[in-house]
């Protein structure tokens, strides 16, 4: 009956446009990322009870939808055979994505008998890491002659919206927002910025940058305005550009 269900849900997924099993990519938004973001995956909802993304004790009969806070069953694989279960957060990227975070990774990518998606996927971020070697750390180092003058600006652009950010919160973002320019505005909980400035990308869409406000402390918004950076390696590399400007080639 499941192998049945499986094969109505592949039809289904065609008929959707998830006719491939979802990408997988990394993010990490500050304080706008649910439960300070430990491992867990947000994803379209368009994913959810599906073969890819269903209530982890799902029945034979029916795959049930991941419920925000509870244990999800994400798979890998057309066949729904290549599976583990984490946390599911919510809705964030666009369809056939399962965004993850960085303490996903650092849980999973050490574990032997991976879904092949996600070893590949480890492979790739573990060489990512790699490729910082031979270079400063500004954030652990900001004194660096190499990184004093970035992080300077960056430290002072997160204490000037430091104070907005938390403003916003404290009186919400509608309150925050009303008869202020668009350009002061801020959107998604008061870490985003209103409109969007990110971008175009090579698909020549743009986007609503992060606020430096809203990373946690300690940490910075990337070079694009999408994520966080910590000065962890592992966990900037696997942000792939958005956090090398923080790890200039040494001299």
């Amino acid at each position: 009956m499941k192998f049945l269900f499986v094969i109505f849900a592949l039809l289904l997924s065609v008929s959707f446009g998830l006719n491939a099993a979802p990408k997988l990519t990394v993010y990490d938004d500050g304080r706008s990322c649910p439960a300070r973001c430990d491992s867990h995956v947000v994803m379209h909802p368009s994913l959810n009870s599906t073969q890819y993304a269903h209530k982890s004790n799902s029945g034979a009969e029916i795959l049930s939808p991941c419920l925000i806070g509870s244990d999800c069953e994400i798979c890998f694989d057309d066949e729904a055979k290549e599976c583990l279960i984490t946390k599911y957060r919510g809705s964030g990227p666009g369809e056939n994505t399962f965004d993850l975070t960085p303490a996903f990774y650092k849980e999973w990518c050490d574990t032997e008998n991976l879904p092949k998606a996600l070893e590949k996927k480890c492979k790739q971020l573990n060489q990512n890491e790699k490729k910082l070697d031979g270079r400063v750390n500004c954030i652990n180092f900001p004194q660096n002659a190499l990184c004093a003058e970035l992080m300077e600006k960056t430290i002072q652009a997160k204490v000037n919206d430091q104070p907005l950010y938390d403003e916003c919160i404290r009186v919400g973002q509608s309150s925050y927002n009303r008869n202020r320019l668009k350009s002061e505005k801020r959107t998604h909980d008061c870490g985003y910025e209103y409109e969007s400035n990110g971008g175009p990308n090579s698909r020549g869409l743009k986007w609503k940058k992060l606020l430096p406000g809203a990373c946690r402390e300690g940490t910075f918004v990337g070079r694009d305005g999408l994520d966080c950076c910590s000065g962890e390696k592992f966990v900037d590399a696997s942000l792939g550009l958005e956090c090398k400007l923080f790890y200039p080639l040494k001299n």
